[in-house]
C-alpha cells in the first residue's frame, strides 16, 4: 500500500489529516537537509548477558493523534497533552522498531515491521538488517508480539519470504483468532475498509508461512532465557517477552503502550486498535506496575528510537526515562 492508499483508507475511517514530512519546517524540508536526516543511523546496539541485542527502525510516519490514540478522550485533551511534551497538537510520529537478539548461531527477531501495510515511510527492516551485514535467510527464529499488520508487514516481500528459515513464534490464541475462516474485528472502532487492511495483511504476510508456525502459550520459555509474559487485550494474543542472561533482563512490552503523551501519562487512554480495550487497561497496567516494580530495562516497539528504558510511576500516572545512549570511542 502506498501513501495515496494509506490517506484514502484513513479518509474512508473518518479520519481527515495530512501528513507531512516528520518533524520538518517549511524552512528545512530542502535536500541538503534531509541528506543530514538520512545520515542519522536506523540501529542501536546495547548488550543483555549474552546476548548482543540491537534495535532496528522499520520507518515512520505521522498519523491524526485524535482519535486513533485515544478514543476516549477529548481532541483538546490529547492537543493539551502533546503540547505538553513539545510535539505537534495534531499528529503522532509513529514509529515502529524492531529488536534483533545474537547469540552464538541464532538471530532472534523481534516483530517484523509494518512492510508496504501502513504506506511510505515504513518497510525498511530488511534494508537495515543488510547495514548490519545480515540476510533474511540468517534469522532463525521471529517472535510475534501479535499480529496486527505494523508488526507482520515484514514477514513477506514481494510475495516471497523474508526469513525462509526461521521459526515463527507467536501465541495459540493470536494464531488462532487470526488464522480463522471469519475475524471478527467489530471492537475496532475503525471504518470497515481499515479492518479490511488488517485481514489482508494476515492473509498475504502470515497465512502462507503457516508451516513455519510455532505457538505458545503464557509463561512459556519459547527459546532459551525468552519467556512469554501474558499481555491479551489490545490483541487475543499479544504478548510481551522477557528476555533474561545472567544478571541482566529487558522486559518487550510489544504495544502496552505508544507514547508518554497518551497512554502513560494517561493508561485509561485507549488505542482505536485495542480489540479488547478494557482487558488492555487492566494489562497495561499490570505490566506497567510490574516494570516499575523490578526496575526492569523495558523496550516498547512505538517508543521514540531507540524506543528502551525505565518506567516510573507517580500517582496513577506513568513516565518514561529513555536508556543512556552509549557511544565507544
Amino acid at each position: 500500500m502506498n501513501r495515496r492508499d494509506t490517506l484514502k483508507t484513513l479518509t474512508l475511517a473518518g479520519i481527515g489529516l495530512s501528513l507531512p514530512l516528520p518533524l520538518l519546517s517549511k524552512d528545512n524540508k530542502d535536500s541538503n537537509s534531509m541528506d543530514i536526516y538520512r545520515q542519522n543511523s536506523p540501529v542501536y546496539h546495547f548488550k543483555i548477558g549474552k546476548f548482543k541485542a540491537t534495535v532496528i527502525s522499520d520507518g515512520q510516519s505521522l498519523f491524526p493523534a485524535h482519535p486513533l490514540y485515544a478514543v476516549n478522550a477529548s481532541k483538546k485533551e490529547v492537543a493539551e497533552n502533546l503540547k505538553a511534551y513539545f510535539l505537534p497538537t495534531e499528529e503522532y510520529l509513529l514509529q515502529c522498531n524492531s529488536l534483533l537478539l545474537e547469540r552464538g548461531t541464532e538471530k532472534i527477531l523481534i516483530d517484523t515491521g509494518a512492510g508496504n501495510s501502513l504506506g511510505d515511510g515504513f518497510g525498511l527492516l530488511n534494508k537495515h538488517l543488510k547495514l548490519l551485514n545480515i540476510s533474511g535467510e540468517e534469522i532463525t527464529s521471529v517472535l510475534l508480539t501479535h499480529c496486527h499488520l505494523d508488526h507482520i508487514g515484514g514477514l513477506m516481500v514481494n510475495s516471497k519470504p523474508s526469513f525462509p528459515n526461521a521459526t515463527i513464534y507467536l501465541h495459540e490464541k493470536e494464531w488462532n483468532f487470526w488464522s480463522a475462516n471469519s475475524i471478527d474485528l467489530k471492537s475496532m472502532p475503525i471504518e470497515q475498509g481499515f479492518r479490511d487492511n488488517f485481514k489482508n495483511a494476515v492473509a498475504t504476510n502470515l497465512i502462507p508461512l503457516n508451516n513455519n508456525i510455532k505457538t505458545f502459550r503464557d509463561g512459556e520459555e519459547i527459546i532459551n532465557g525468552i519467556q512469554v509474559v501474558a499481555a491479551q487485550g489490545h490483541s487475543p494474543g499479544h504478548s510481551c517477552f522477557w528476555i533474561k542472561s545472567g544478571s541482566d533482563s529487558l522486559l518487550h512490552t510489544g504495544d502496552i503502550f505508544h507514547h508518554p503523551a497518551f497512554d502513560l501519562k494517561n493508561p485509561y487512554w485507549a488505542t482505536a486498535f485495542d480489540q479488547d480495550a478494557k482487558q488492555a487497561y487492566k494489562t497495561r497496567i499490570r505490566i506497567l506496575d510490574m516494570a516499575v516494580a523490578e526496575r526492569v530495562n523495558v523496550m516498547s516497539y512505538h517508543m521514540p528510537f531507540p524506543s528502551f528504558g525505565h518506567l516510573t510511576r507517580k500517582g496513577k500516572a506513568y513516565g518514561w526515562l529513555p536508556s543512556n545512549w552509549i557511544i565507544a570511542e
